[in-house]
């Protein structure tokens, strides 16, 4: 499998999970906190396999390096800040991983209060990282999602005779494809 398909596929997973810790509700406090866990582990692996990209980016951040690549970098950074507060202030007023940080009722209320805020902030930054990077993204789809076998030159498209649904059958040399229409 390809490094792009690894990471497409990991970014709709990484998303639909974020959709879904968005919404404590929806998913109850106790899958809540395990999806947060796991999003978390996923974030990890998401850092490593762009980790040249980082280290790259990081070199050369004051040189030669072009607008969009410096915000694109500083959302990034910002980005990783913000899910690393959100990690560990979801870890502190966790009630239901079994961790017990002992804190005064003020300051609990303070790391619930910059929970939801810090993740306030992640949707604002994921929203700007899914714009920055669109273009690959709807590549990636048409490429690994909704890919549809071209035509090449001598190929021709017949239609499937006693089909129920209009579909055509791509003949070149003694190969058969069958393709919606």
């Amino acid at each position: 499998m390809s490094r792009n398909k690894v990471n497409l596929f990991l970014d709709i997973f990484l998303l639909a999970l974020f959709v879904a810790e968005m919404e404590e509700h929806f998913t109850g406090l106790r899958l809540h906190e395990l999806l947060g866990l796991l999003f978390t582990g996923l974030l990890v692996i998401h850092i490593v396999l762009h980790w040249q990209w980082i280290v790259s980016l990081t070199r050369t951040f004051f040189h030669r390096l072009l607008h969009e690549s410096r915000l694109n970098y500083v959302i990034n950074l910002l980005l990783f800040i913000d899910m690393v507060v959100v990690a560990v202030t979801g870890i502190f007023i966790s009630r239901t991983l079994g961790v017990t940080i002992p804190f005064a009722q003020n300051a609990m209320q303070f790391w619930k209060m910059a929970h939801i805020f810090s993740a306030q902030l992640v949707l604002a930054l994921v929203a700007l990282h899914v714009a920055m990077h669109w273009k690959w993204i709807i590549n990636a789809c048409k490429r690994y999602l909704f890919r549809v076998p071209s035509l090449s030159r001598g190929t021709e498209r017949k239609p499937l005779i006693g089909s129920p649904a209009p579909v055509f059958v791509m003949e070149k040399e003694d190969s058969h494809v069958r393709i919606p229409r």
